[in-house]
């Protein structure tokens, strides 16, 4: 699996109560010293008129990346699972839509990215 790899797998509820079997976009892959191979997953879902997220991002060409129904990809709910997890390969985000989820992964998480002399201290306005 590489980024921008979609997948299907049993993606945990944030309470962890239970998994649904959904697509997944690969966002790193990586093999921990005596490990499996494991992944950093971002969620997927065909739900457009449920609730929005912040830094979700409607997928323009979801057919040619092998997804069946319009998607989104919610960058904002994020996994790290073994590879051994995946029931099968869906197919890869096209160029225009990776471009698209590095943008919105970039805004996410731009206060980690800011370089430390930018970011000011915890209560300082």
């Amino acid at each position: 699996m590489t980024p921008f790899d979609l997948v299907l797998l049993p993606f945990p509820f944030t309470d962890l109560s239970a998994a649904k079997q959904r697509p997944a976009l690969v966002l790193a892959a990586f093999r921990p010293r005596r490990l499996p191979e494991h992944l950093v997953v971002a969620m997927v879902t065909s739900n457009l008129d449920g609730i929005a997220f912040p830094f979700d991002l409607l997928l323009k060409d979801w057919r040619p990346a092998g997804l069946p129904k319009p998607s989104l990809v919610r960058l904002s709910k994020l996994v790290t699972l073994e590879r051994q997890l995946v029931r099968r390969k869906l197919g890869t985000l096209t160029t225009a839509d990776q471009s698209a989820v590095r943008s919105h992964f970039r805004s996410l998480f731009q206060p980690l990215l800011a370089p430390a002399a930018s970011r000011k201290p915890p209560g300082v306005v």
